[in-house]
């Protein structure tokens, strides 16, 4: 071990008081040119929480100061971590997660040794001993609950997350076809009420089906082989246009037409030259139609499990002490170990 000294050195004097946490009595007792106590420890580095931590400290001072008492000092930090997994999609594999670390106590007192009960081994004082930790801080997890339980999830998970997960999963399945499949069986699988169709017709001047039975849906959003009319591209603006014509001879010269497959009418199902065959989008013109419909799913209807009966979410609570050991001498100097290791409480 290394015997501590302040010799008015500005940067070992900058070192030694970044080390002190909150509340710390350094601050006022480390004067320049004073010697303290030289302390050191070894600790155990997983507890649980409501037990004792057992240590063993060594510590020494000069012949003509005299030691008091010694402290273990400790601050309370946290992580949390909340994530949720969608479910009633497929090709769009979506977990939302939110993560926090922060400390939930400052640097405090946890424990106090006069110095009679440490015992001289010819070199050093040796103090081995223990300090309490709270069974509030135990580490608390919940995950895949069967009963969703709304109280629960507000007090673990961030107030905007919901929202926050339901406007992505909304956003991604209608900003274009790209998840069209999924957007697909999110209407034919989910329950939509028959006000939802009723509401959405009337607003937006269409008379899609509102029969809410599945396999009723499954029928309605259809495509087919058979050929319904054309349909050719140009370029506008670097951007390919679609021209759909009733038969091939409306086309302009030169220009190579595909057919366009008899579907449902908020479907443009066609023939890919690029790809060889069928690709089946949402027209555009509709897609405000299914956004807003799907928007009235609610998030716990986003991570139902239909399989295990389970919303898919998991909370996860750790803590977590910083310790320090102090020995204060007689004239109130105070050495403090720089060799701490964080403890988990599990």
């Amino acid at each position: 071990m290394k015997t501590v000294n302040i010799l008015g050195s500005i940067a070992l004097s900058m070192l030694v008081m970044t080390s002190c946490a909150i509340h710390d009595p350094f601050d006022d007792n480390g004067e320049i040119g004073q010697i303290l106590p030289t302390v050191d420890w070894e600790q155990n580095t997983t507890v649980k929480a409501g037990s004792y931590a057992t240590f063993k400290a060594k510590y020494y001072t000069t012949s003509d100061k005299q030691i008091d008492h010694s402290e273990v000092w400790a601050l309370v930090k946290r992580e949390q971590t909340a994530t949720a997994k969608s479910m009633l999609t497929t090709s769009l594999a979506y977990t939302k997660t939110y993560t926090l670390s922060d400390t939930v106590r400052s640097a405090q007192s946890m424990a106090k040794y006069p110095h009679s009960q440490a015992v001289w081994d010819g070199h050093e004082y040796v103090l081995n001993d223990s300090f309490p930790t709270s069974r509030t801080l135990s580490p608390l997890t919940w995950a895949s609950p069967k009963v969703w339980e709304q109280d629960k999830f507000e007090s673990y998970y961030p107030s905007t997350f919901a929202s926050e997960f339901v406007d992505h999963m909304v956003e991604a399945l209608t900003k274009d076809s790209t998840y069209y499949n999924d957007l697909r069986n999110v209407y034919i699988n989910y329950s939509f009420p028959i006000e939802a169709f009723e509401s959405l017709n009337a607003k937006y001047g269409v008379s899609f089906p509102t029969d809410t039975a599945s396999d009723k849906k499954s029928d309605d959003w259809y495509t087919t082989d058979e050929v319904d009319h054309y349909y050719f591209t140009t370029l506008v603006d670097s951007v390919k246009a679609y021209h759909e014509i009733a038969s091939q001879s409306e086309a302009p010269e030169g220009v190579s037409v595909y057919p366009v497959y008899k579907s449902s009418v908020w479907l443009f199902s066609r023939y890919s030259d690029d790809t060889g065959g069928k690709i089946t989008t949402v027209r555009r013109q509709y897609m405000p139609y299914w956004k807003e419909l799907i928007s009235t799913i609610p998030f716990t209807a986003w991570i139902y499990n239909t399989s295990n009966k389970t919303y898919n979410v998991e909370y996860n609570r750790q803590y977590f002490l910083d310790p320090s050991f102090r020995v204060y001498d007689t004239d109130g100097k105070v050495g403090i170990t720089n060799d701490n290791k964080i403890i988990t409480l599990n």
